[in-house]
């Protein structure tokens, strides 16, 4: 819930009422001055920090800025961001930020506590120009200038009780070190409860409108999410007459606040520091898909920057210096198309000049980068290993569908066109830009481990709206509910009632299998009408990839594992398939753990393994 923000007179500097000339409920308000439009769409630019970490310099900035007029501005591609303390001096390549109990290395700071660009770094900041050359440049070649903020006040400016400009406050009175930053110590927090701490934010972007910003990320904010300050931030833009966009940092930001971000920011972040494995990319899956529903023009949550291209040139040691993305070529196309299929912004971390053939060509196809930037209704139709997206284009014969393949393993996606309302449809691939062909009632799509496919389809012959079928496996058979009257459930194992929405069938699912030899789960009574082997597929939800023991009547147990579906819920649904050898008649399956917990069951179906 939003934070009161609390104002006391006492002390105050007969300047500093000014402060309360905004009335109190702006802060509550939807996006401040100019905001509602400032990100109609998803933002798209270049930020520094995944190649050159905190050491970027003027001339490279405008290398990457060059590069983007080039290549990449009239498709959209217009924000060039300056990331991460560019205000402190480069001593050395392995140079680090924090400073010592005297607070060295200083930071270049002015008089009123506000840090100032590095002039080794930033030449044209000379003569307290501060970014305004640098912003201008950029803004002539039709581009928009943005900058990283730590949350807060410099130490150095609270050790030096510097005045906040325009006031009678002092830096002393703004700060508090209640909750500091975990990996950085240049700042200490503002008390938005003080007149003073709304007064330092004011005076910041005061310089920063002179400056000619258009963005500011501000890091340490979403993660503890800061209310208040979040809120202060928003009322800062709002006063100094500028627009200028707002993304908060880092991430996961608490689904709680929702709300409250939507209200307050134009982009915030959903994960830590991404960065070029698959893990991480395969964890953006269920984050991106539990935010869709506060995505829209204004506020766009955030994933992080695409770690593509070069990366690393100067820190951080996140993984080899100086080389091209590890993400194989299948993976970044991935990310690309979750990016835009979720409607996420677009921020490339490597270094443009260096960027290849294969990485240019995900970031310059304007078939692709039109899903991110006009298409609406976008959401998960399905998660788990093999989710499905969908979206509309403005034309309600255009549908946009995009099928994922979390496995390690090539698959085929089976995806029923009536689930989208369709029954008969055209195909084009928009990654290869060419129609494909034609496809009725279901359309098949072969993707390759950790792969993607981005159709866009033209409907000419609609059906009525299923409700989609997950997961996508074959699911022909006789099937057993996890809950049914007849199974064991023995131990702490116990059923449980699947989230609102969720697609558990009979709404119910199997928790708390596993970790103790007597938290079982068992089927007792499974039909063989002869015997011989079956195919045994178990729809399962589990928030990480786990391993359970599968057992048929007294044979010994097969030793089964379940990759991660996404999440604990049935929205991220999907399911496996066991060979199993049966007699005719009754059988038991009994699924255990002694030792670790197991996943989540919803049910298991039977076939005969030549069915």
């Amino acid at each position: 819930m939003p934070s009161k923000i609390q104002f006391s007179l006492t002390n105050m500097g007969l300047n500093s009422f000014k402060h309360l000339a905004v009335p109190l409920a702006m802060a509550f308000s939807s996006l401040g001055f100019g905001q509602a439009s400032i990100a109609e769409t998803p933002p798209m630019g270049w930020n520094s920090y995944d190649c050159f970490s905190y050491a970027v310099n003027e001339a490279e900035v405008e290398a990457n800025a060059d590069f983007m007029v080039a290549k990449l501005s009239k498709l959209g591609w217009k924000y060039v961001i300056v990331d991460y303390v560019w205000s402190a001096p480069r001593l050395a390549a392995d140079f680090a930020l924090n400073q010592d109990k005297d607070l060295k290395p200083r930071l270049n700071m002015d008089a009123y506590g506000r840090l100032i660009p590095d002039l080794a770094r930033f030449p044209s900041s000379r003569g307290d120009k501060g970014f305004g050359p640098l912003a201008e440049s950029l803004h002539k070649k039709g581009l928009k200038f943005g900058i990283h903020l730590m949350r807060g006040i410099p130490r150095q400016a609270v050790a030096d009780n510097c005045p906040i400009l325009g006031t009678q406050f002092k830096a002393t009175e703004a700060y508090t070190t209640t909750g500091p930053c975990g990996w950085l110590n240049n700042m200490w927090g503002l008390d938005m409860t003080k007149p003073a701490g709304q007064a330092y934010l004011d005076s910041l972007f005061q310089m920063y409108a002179q400056w000619g910003v258009d963005f500011v990320k501000v890091d340490d904010l979403s993660q503890p999410y800061s209310a208040a300050e979040v809120q202060g931030y928003r009322l800062a833009i709002q006063n100094c007459k500028r627009p200028i966009l707002l993304s908060l940092s880092p991430g996961p930001t608490p689904l709680e606040f929702a709300s409250h971000v939507t209200h307050n920011a134009n982009m915030w972040r959903l994960l830590g520091d991404l960065w070029d494995n698959w893990d991480q990319l395969d964890g953006a899956f269920k984050p991106i898909s539990d935010w869709t529903p506060f995505s829209g023009a204004g506020h766009w949550p955030d994933p992080d920057m695409l770690p593509l291209g070069r990366l690393r040139k100067y820190g951080p040691s996140t993984g080899p210096p100086n080389t091209d993305s590890r993400l194989t070529h299948d993976e970044q196309r991935t990310m690309m198309t979750l990016w835009c299929i979720g409607r996420c912004p677009l921020m490339f971390g490597g270094n443009l000049p260096d960027t290849d053939p294969f990485t240019l060509s995900l970031i310059t196809n304007p078939e692709v980068i039109a899903v991110n930037q006009k298409t609406v209704g976008n959401h998960a139709l399905s998660n788990g290993q093999k989710p499905l997206w969908v979206a509309d284009m403005k034309d309600s014969t255009l549908k946009v569908l995009a099928v994922f393949n979390r496995t390690d393993a090539p698959t085929v996606v089976p995806v029923r066109l009536s689930d989208l309302g369709i029954r008969t449809c055209n195909v084009r691939d928009l990654w290869q830009r060419k129609d494909i062909g034609s496809a009725t009632e279901t359309l098949n799509c072969k993707i390759p481990p950790h792969g993607s496919l981005l159709y866009q389809l033209y409907v000419s012959a609609p059906a009525l709206l299923t409700e989609t079928v997950l997961p996508t496996v074959n699911l022909s058979g006789e099937s057993y509910e996890a809950e049914g009257p007849d199974n064991t459930l023995g131990g702490a194992t116990r059923i449980v009632v699947d989230t609102p929405g969720g697609k558990c069938s009979g709404g119910k699912l199997v928790r708390f299998i596993g970790t103790k030899p007597e938290n079982v789960l068992r089927f007792n009574k499974v039909n063989a009408e002869k015997d011989g082997d079956y195919i045994l597929a178990i729809v399962y939800m589990s928030g990480s990839g786990r391993r359970m023991f599968v057992g048929v009547n007294s044979a010994d147990p097969q030793k089964v594992s379940f990759p991660s579906t996404g999440g604990w819920d049935g929205h991220y649904l999907d399911a496996i398939e066991v060979k199993v050898h049966l007699h005719q008649g009754l059988n038991a399956i009994q699924f255990s753990n002694p030792t670790d917990w197991g996943v989540d069951v919803d049910r298991i179906v039977i076939r005969p393994a030549g069915g």
